[in-house]
C-alpha cells in the first residue's frame, strides 16, 4: 500500500528540469523532474512525476506518483503509483508500485506491485524477489524472430509470486500463484499453485505442489 504522500507528491512545488549534465548533493522536491541528459542526485528525490530521457542516478530514495524512463534509471529504492521503463532500470533495494511495466532490462532487489507487473524482455534481467497481488506477465519482445537468429534473453529470479502468472524465458527457484502458465524456455525449480497450472513442453519444472489454498497445505 502506497503512502498518501506518494499519491500527491510535491504538487505545489515548481518543476525541475535537467538539460545537459548536472549533479545535485541536496535532497530534491519538485512538482516534476524532467531529465534530458545526465543527472546524478546524492540525496532523495520527491516529485509528482519523474521523466528520464537520458541517464539518471539517485543515490537515495525516490518517491513519485508517476515514473517514465526512456533511458537509464538507477535508484537506491523507489516508491511510485505507476512505473514505466523502456531501457535500463536498476534498484539496490525495494521498488513498490501499483503498476509496473518494463521493456528492456531490469536489475532489481525486490519488486512489489499491488495491481500488475508486465516485463517485456529485450535483454537479460534479474529480480531477486517479485510479488504482486494481481497479474504478472513476462514475455520476450523478440518472439516473432526465428529461433536461430534471436538471442535468448532471460529473467532470473529467486521468487515470483502473484494471483495470475504467465511466464516465458524465465529461470526461478520458486513460482507461487493461483493460475500459472509456464510458457516456453522456462526453468523452474518449484511451482506452487492453487487453481490451475499449464507447462509448455519446451520448459522444465522440477517440483510441482498443488495447494488447497494460498499458503495452505498440499493435497
Amino acid at each position: 500500500m502506497l503512502s498518501p504522500s506518494t499519491q500527491s507528491a510535491a504538487p505545489d512545488m515548481p518543476p525541475y528540469k535537467v538539460r545537459g549534465a548536472l549533479s545535485r548533493r541536496e535532497d530534491l522536491t519538485a512538482s516534476s523532474v524532467d531529465v534530458f541528459g545526465q543527472f546524478k542526485a546524492s540525496g532523495t528525490v520527491t516529485a509528482g512525476r519523474l521523466k528520464v530521457s537520458g541517464e539518471c542516478r539517485i543515490a537515495g530514495h525516490c518517491q513519485a506518483a508517476q515514473v517514465d524512463s526512456f533511458g537509464s534509471l538507477r535508484v537506491h529504492s523507489l516508491e511510485a503509483e505507476h512505473v514505466r521503463s523502456s531501457g535500463y532500470l536498476s534498484a539496490a533495494e525495494d521498488i513498490t508500485a501499483v503498476t509496473f511495466l518494463a521493456k528492456g532490462a531490469v536489475q532489481l532487489g525486490r519488486l512489489t506491485a499491488s495491481d500488475s507487473v508486465i516485463i517485456r524482455l529485450s535483454a537479460s534481467s534479474r529480480i531477486n524477489q517479485l510479488k504482486t497481488e494481481g497479474s504478472l506477465t513476462v514475455t520476450s519482445t523478440l518472439s516473432g524472430l526465428s529461433f536461430f537468429t534471436k538471442p535468448i534473453h532471460r529473467l532470473n529470479c529467486r521468487l515470483l509470486e502473484g494471483d495470475s502468472l504467465q511466464l516465458e524465458h524465465t529461470t526461478a527457484e520458486r513460482v507461487c500463484g493461483k493460475r500459472i502458465i509456464i510458457g516456453p524456455r522456462c526453468r523452474i525449480q518449484e511451482v506452487r499453485y492453487t487453481e490451475s497450472l499449464h507447462i509448455d513442453k519446451a520448459s522444465t519444472v522440477i517440483t510441482i505442489i498443488k495447494l488447497n489454498s494460498p499458503g495452505g497445505t498440499s493435497e
